[in-house]
């Protein structure tokens, strides 16, 4: 998906889900994965990625999984990830992961958000807000 066409979707996404938050407290709830599901749809996204997998809808799993990571859209190579710690993050579970990709040194701290629930969706955060129009890049 095209930087400015996952920009389009991420905010009619949240709109979409902001307006369901009005109309009923517990409709975005539906669009929030459980834990468990979050977590592995995050390694199954990640090991692909690492894997050499090219970068498309992940297919193989219960669930489809769309990965907004603009450094593997773009070719970067994944070698390592580690999934380090859980937070809370804008009302969502967020997971912190400490990768290295090629030719990079390093990342101690790598945000990722999963919502949808099908297909899911894994979002590294900084795209996530680049999309929203709220920063990152």
């Amino acid at each position: 998906m095209r930087s400015s066409s996952l920009g389009v979707f991420v905010v009619g996404l949240l709109s979409m889900l902001s307006i369901a938050a009005i109309g009923c407290g517990d409709t975005e709830a539906k669009y929030i994965p459980s834990e468990e599901t979050a977590r592995e749809a995050l390694n199954v996204s990640l090991t692909a990625w690492r894997d050499g997998q090219p970068h498309r809808t992940i297919t193989s799993w219960s669930i489809p999984i769309d990965v907004y990571d603009a450094r593997w859209q773009a070719g970067t190579k994944l070698e390592t990830f580690e999934v380090v710690r859980e937070e809370i993050l804008e009302d969502r579970k967020a997971f912190i992961v400490k990768m290295k990709v090629a030719g990079g040194k390093e990342e101690p701290e790598v945000t990722y958000l999963v919502i949808g629930n099908n297909p899911l969706m894994v979002f590294r955060k900084q795209d996530y807000d680049k999309a929203s129009g709220v920063g990152g890049g």
